[in-house]
């Protein structure tokens, strides 16, 4: 009989996985955008595809895209890093400064995989808190780290699911104190305000001024390419060094990394789409708050929503005579009910309503306007029904 023994680390770790029902008609749930590759850029793309080498290798490094990248951040070259998705940029700086007796600090309550990257790397997680509205607090962070010594800390700006958005002035703060690398993950930093792609809310523009940190970039957010799946990073030389060792050789495909070569040097063909969610997530914030629900603030593509108070109540309290299954509070209750309403108008949302720290609580990507308007429209006839 064969002997199966995985790490230990993987034995404590549940697959990741996302609720999802084929025949929705709105989909909501996963921070993507609703919008498909501008028509423009699709042709471009089409044409490459046609001339495209399928059977050769991909460049190594990326070359061609990292020097696109490297002209608009004003780096050089070899100070841009490439991976399926910044996800993957995360994973390998896990694996790059973690390891069996090191310790990753994370954010809490943020993106989840953030503690699954420090477990397969056999780290240990160190959970720094958020405040009650979403923020990072820089000196009690900066107190953390002083006493806990991470050899690695992971700032999300803005932050998922919450949404908000620190100044640059707060994370420049953090960066002259801390003493261990920073990763700045600003996979949203596209939609905070301010005029798309500039970098005065970003800490690309401290690259010259600290040698600290790096910056993780997506094009699956703003750019639409959540399918090819590529991400970007670049910061401190030294650091880069350490990642590109970690990173495989051919492990973006070709086909992406020509593809969002393309995209990038479109990318003001964004910026209407990006004003446009900015307008829609005021109009839905503002509907979510007529309606009672709790909503943070969001510099993002997405809304997180948490349902409270005597809202709450009445929803948890129609649940129960429904033969709802009772959560741990009438907050979580509702946050449920509300989840599986949406369910059954096609609608689907992602279901933060059991987390700890953020009990009733549903992020929201925002849909296209006609998508924004059936949403709210079946949200409210579900907390005003009866």
């Amino acid at each position: 009989m064969m002997l199966c023994r995985p790490r230990f680390s993987l034995k404590k770790m549940e697959g990741y996985s996302v609720e999802t029902i084929p025949e929705a008609d709105i989909i909501v749930n996963a921070n993507e955008t609703n919008w498909n590759l501008p028509a423009s850029i699709v042709e471009e793309v089409q044409r490459t595809v046609s001339k495209f080498a399928f059977n050769r290798y991909p460049p190594m490094h990326g070359e061609d895209l990292s020097e696109t990248l490297a002209r608009d951040l004003r780096v050089g070259a070899n100070n841009i890093i490439l991976g399926n998705g910044s996800s993957e940029l995360l994973e390998k700086a896990c694996y790059a400064f973690g390891g069996m007796g090191r310790k990753i600090a994370i954010p809490y309550p943020s993106f989840s995989m953030y503690g699954e990257y420090v477990q397969l790397a056999d780290s240990k997680a160190l959970q720094y808190p958020l405040t009650l509205e979403g923020y990072i607090d820089a000196n009690a962070l900066i107190a953390f780290c002083h006493k806990h010594k991470p050899d690695l800390l992971i700032i999300c700006n803005p932050n998922n699911p919450t949404g908000n958005f620190n100044s640059l002035q707060v994370m420049e703060q953090i960066l002259a104190r801390v003493e261990c690398p920073v990763i700045m993950d600003e996979a949203y930093m596209e939609f905070a305000q301010g005029e798309f792609g500039s970098s005065n809310l970003s800490t690309l523009s401290l690259l010259g001024k600290y040698n600290n940190f790096m910056v993780f970039r997506t094009f699956s957010k703003a750019f639409g390419l959540a399918s090819l799946r590529i991400g970007y990073g670049t910061g401190a030389p030294q650091l880069l060094e350490i990642m590109q060792k970690v990173l495989l050789p051919y492990h973006v495909n070709g086909l992406t990394l020509q593809i969002a070569q393309i995209v990038y040097a479109n990318k003001k063909e964004f910026g209407s789409r990006i004003k446009l969610m900015q307008r829609e997530r005021t109009k839905l914030a503002q509907a979510c708050l007529d309606l009672g629900c709790r909503v943070f603030p969001s510099e993002t593509n997405f809304l997180l929503v948490q349902l409270q108070g005597e809202l709450a109540f009445a929803l948890a309290t129609r649940a129960i005579k429904e033969g709802f299954k009772r959560a741990a509070s009438n907050e979580a209750t509702a946050g449920s009910y509300v989840f599986k309403q949406l369910l059954q108008h096609k609608i689907m949302v992602r279901d933060f309503s059991n987390h700890p720290a953020l009990p009733g609580a549903l992020r929201i990507t925002l849909g296209r306007p006609e998508e924004n308007v059936q949403l709210i429209s079946a949200l409210t006839n579900i907390c005003q029904e009866g």
